[in-house]
């Protein structure tokens, strides 16, 4: 072989030789074999292959932890949002819970001396006429049965006839702090004989008829005040107005 002949083959193996370098570089390159660089370079090839949305890194998102989204501790799932079914009945069972508690109050007793503060006052319209006054003292309410049980001192007769025009519709309750009033007349044209009294006793009615507690005397008013047999007295009333009508 000539030495012309060998060079011409070896330009031919060389030639070949590059040829398949060539083409394996190629086909390492559309595989993806090649050397990549790390980072966000891996980042941007997840998102291309995501659809173009990257993912999100773990441990957010879900996780809950405080983000200012919102969100508490958990994964969020079991939270109840505000106005929620659940949210709303936490709120009404919470709500019933405190309006029974505020209704439960004291049971009411018979306004008796023991609980009431009772004081009697002259007024100047209409004439012949005193106020009586009983103010709940106690720490529950108290029924203000029927009318007062009066009588002027001994001096006069013995017990006064109570108006029944007077009745209210419904027993007067008086919560703690508060009053009721009843008109007493204390004489009228052609009653008898005029007497001059100085104390006027009081006891309350008890529920059922009689009376219920000690005797209240309560001095009367200035040098006394006239009295006969047309003496009467007003069912306990809610205000002044009522008590001092008839």
């Amino acid at each position: 072989m000539s030495a012309l002949t060998h060079r011409s083959r070896t330009r031919l193996l060389l030639t070949a030789a590059s040829a398949a370098i060539a083409a394996l570089s190629l086909t390492a390159c559309a595989d993806g074999g090649g050397v990549q660089s790390e980072g966000p370079a891996s980042s941007s090839a997840a998102g291309e292959q995501g659809g173009g949305t990257p993912q999100e890194p773990a441990g957010e998102g879900k996780s809950g932890s405080g983000n200012g989204n919102g969100n508490s501790d958990g994964d969020g799932i079991n939270a109840v949002p505000a106005g929620s079914a659940a949210d709303k009945d936490g709120a009404e069972g919470s709500a019933a819970s405190g309006s029974r508690s505020g209704k439960a109050g004291r049971k009411p007793v018979t306004c008796s001396a023991a609980n009431t503060e009772v004081t009697v006052t002259e007024v100047s319209r209409p004439i012949n006429h005193l106020l009586l006054t009983a103010t709940n003292t106690g720490t529950a309410p108290c029924f203000a049965y029927s009318a007062p049980l009066l009588r002027f001192d001994e001096s006069a007769q013995s017990a006064l006839a109570i108006v029944e025009d007077s009745k209210p519709q419904a027993v007067v309750t008086l919560a703690p702090g508060e009053s009721a009033y009843a008109g007493v007349l204390t004489w009228v044209p052609d009653g008898g004989e005029d007497l001059r009294s100085q104390r006027l006793d009081v006891l309350f009615a008890a529920r059922n008829g009689g009376s219920t507690g000690s005797m209240v005397k309560l001095p009367l008013p200035g040098e006394g005040v006239t009295v006969n047999d047309g003496a009467a007295v007003t069912y306990w009333q809610t205000d002044v107005e009522s008590a001092l009508t008839w």
